[in-house]
């Protein structure tokens, strides 16, 4: 509504002016109270922390607008999140080393989840039992990512090479499909595709038992430059994460059965996966050194021609996080 005013007459006095004006020039100051803008994420189904939020409506409850958008894989989120389609991302850590590389802009804002879901596994009906019967063998894996890492460590801790055995380089999803046929011998995949893979070879199903919990996080990841000038809804993101992991803490019946029904899940594969999974909103210390040693591995593996390993500290923005939840950040500057 707009007010308008009558100012005085020339014969007016000089305070009758100056009050009309002072009145006139404190309305049009005073703030828009316009709603918040949309913050459109992208996650992976494996970002538990973000569907339960999203479902239970932890982020309206903290006053943000979010819009989360479902990506298949974290490699392609982070690609949405550099062209600009999205404004905050979830990946696995590994997906966020490998993207920092080529766009320094990235920044770390959280881990949202730690996980051991990645596993090594083979045809029972190719004699593998253990490491030392995959030498010579055709075993699936999707290069330049946490697979192939994670299966390079095995290897190595076992005595043997990649080049003793033949890499097979597939998207997950064709993993399954690839076992199962037999055109594969073995596999390094992730959940769900360790599942699927187990339900399609049934009895003919090895997990192959010289491997370690192999840990890995996935991370909310920003664009500097955006996190810094929308701090307010950085932390509301952040606070309805806290409260989806209370939540998830004191109920995970509850959440298994939100995460089941929105991906249209066996509640039977998410019940025997969730202990892979501890959902919790920090920055852990060990994760600098984890990623440190992932970028050291693409640089020696020829991942990324020219580029030097990034300073990860200067890459994690812990500002917001350690404003909400100062215990969740674990950090030696």
């Amino acid at each position: 509504m707009l007010t308008f005013f009558r100012f005085p007459s020339s014969g007016g006095s000089r305070l009758s002016w100056m009050v009309a004006i002072a009145l006139l020039v404190a309305l049009c100051h005073v703030p828009r109270q316009s709603p918040a803008d949309e913050v459109v994420i992208g996650s992976t189904p494996t970002g538990h922390l973000m569907w339960i939020a999203d479902d239970r409506g932890d982020f309206q409850d903290r006053g943000v607008d979010v819009k989360l958008l479902e990506f298949s894989s974290g490699v392609s989120a982070s690609r949405a999140l550099v062209a600009g389609e999205i404004d905050l991302g979830n990946s696995s850590e590994f997906a966020f080393v490998s993207n920092l590389m080529m766009h320094r802009g990235l920044r770390l804002i959280a881990s949202i989840a730690r996980t051991s879901s990645a596993n090594l596994f083979a045809r029972r009906d190719r004699g593998i039992a253990h490491i030392a019967d995959l030498i010579g063998k055709r075993i699936g894996v999707t290069r330049r990512g946490i697979g192939e890492f994670f299966l390079g460590e095995i290897l190595a801790l076992n005595g043997y090479a990649e080049s003793d055995v033949t890499i097979v380089d597939l998207r997950a999803p064709d993993i399954v499909d690839e076992i199962a046929k037999g055109s594969i011998d073995a596999a390094m995949v992730w959940e769900p595709f360790v599942y699927k893979s187990k339900r399609a070879l049934g009895a003919n199903f090895v997990m192959l038992p010289e491997q370690d919990s192999y840990y890995y996080h996935f991370v909310l990841v920003g664009m500097g430059n955006w996190v810094e000038t929308h701090q307010v809804e950085t932390r509301a993101v952040l606070q309805a994460l806290l409260e989806a992991q209370r939540f998830a803490a004191e109920n995970p019946s509850e959440a298994q059965d939100i995460i089941a029904r929105r991906f249209r899940l066996d509640p039977a594969f998410v019940r025997e996966t969730w202990s892979k999974y501890t959902l919790e909103v920090t920055i852990p210390q060990n994760l600098i050194s984890l990623m440190e040693q992932e970028a050291q591995w693409l640089v020696e593996k020829g991942h990324t021609s020219g580029v030097s390993v990034p300073d990860f500290l200067s890459a994690v923005m812990a500002a917001p996080l350690s404003s909400v939840a100062p215990e969740a950040v674990d950090l030696i500057k």
